[in-house]
């Protein structure tokens, strides 16, 4: 598979929070960008953008990866804050109702 399309690939599946598939491209991409760079001359190499690409991509892979952990932690902790807040609603009600029948 090409660079391009194993990136665009990567690309996707971290956006889709597909953390399997993700670190799959991501070692796919990886190692096929070792192939390529190994096949490259030393000139080409010198003139290659190729290691600013690869890169920014897996940069932005890994902050893409880390905002998608923190916004699900804080989901995670609103809907915790909302249990426990039915939960203290729920025993506040039961406790009146007790009262109420006394």
């Amino acid at each position: 598979m090409a660079l391009d399309d194993l990136a665009r690939e990567l690309r996707a599946a971290v956006l889709a929070s597909d953390h399997e598939k993700a670190e799959r491209w991501t070692l796919e991409y990886a190692a096929a960008l070792g192939r390529h760079w190994r096949s490259l001359s030393t000139r080409e190499r010198a003139a290659s953008s190729l290691p600013k690409q690869s890169l920014e991509l897996l940069t932005w892979a890994r902050e893409m990866t880390l905002m998608q952990h923190a916004i699900a932690a804080e989901h995670l902790s609103m809907v915790e804050r909302a249990g426990r807040r039915l939960t203290a609603r729920s025993l506040y009600l039961q406790s009146a109702a007790l009262e109420a029948r006394r």
